[in-house]
């Protein structure tokens, strides 16, 4: 299995696993739907969003959605964490942590003191894989605002 950035060419996998996610999440979505995602992420210019791909025989198996932010601690920078998603056949096949990994690569090549995310709090499948990796919870209060 190979962990790398989304590129051109990988936009009609990608936008499949962006509709699996959705449906995953309950959020009913449109065949298509993904298609413009999908291109935003795999011609992502650099120093903006980011997407890692998990690949295995040329199939994609997951992804991780990352944004840098800045300021962080002591006015370092880090990355924000927005998505991280293995597609159902391959979970508990080792995919979700081959991704952490290239997150922690990804974020000590850039130079990022830390990576961020959050978790819906039923979300109790994702807060045994983060919690069996050994990431430490923070008490956070996490707001939204719809413009």
């Amino acid at each position: 299995m190979q962990i790398r950035h989304a590129k051109p060419g990988d936009e009609a996998q990608l936008a499949l696993l962006l509709e699996e996610h959705e449906h995953h999440y309950g959020n009913p979505i449109a065949r298509g739907a993904g298609e413009a995602g999908a291109a935003f992420l795999a011609a992502a210019p650099p120093g903006g969003t980011m997407c890692l791909v998990a690949e295995r025989d040329g199939q994609l198996l997951g992804f991780a959605i990352l944004n840098p932010y800045f300021p962080g601690p002591n006015l370092t920078h880090g990355l924000f964490l927005k998505e991280l998603y293995v597609r159902g056949a391959a979970r508990s096949c080792g995919v979700g942590e081959k991704l952490i990994d290239g997150i922690r690569t990804l974020a000590r090549e850039r130079g990022d003191t830390r990576v961020i995310w959050t978790t819906g709090e039923g979300n109790s499948g994702s807060q045994r894989f983060y919690d069996r990796l050994g990431m430490r919870r923070e008490k956070k209060v996490y707001y939204v605002m719809d413009p």
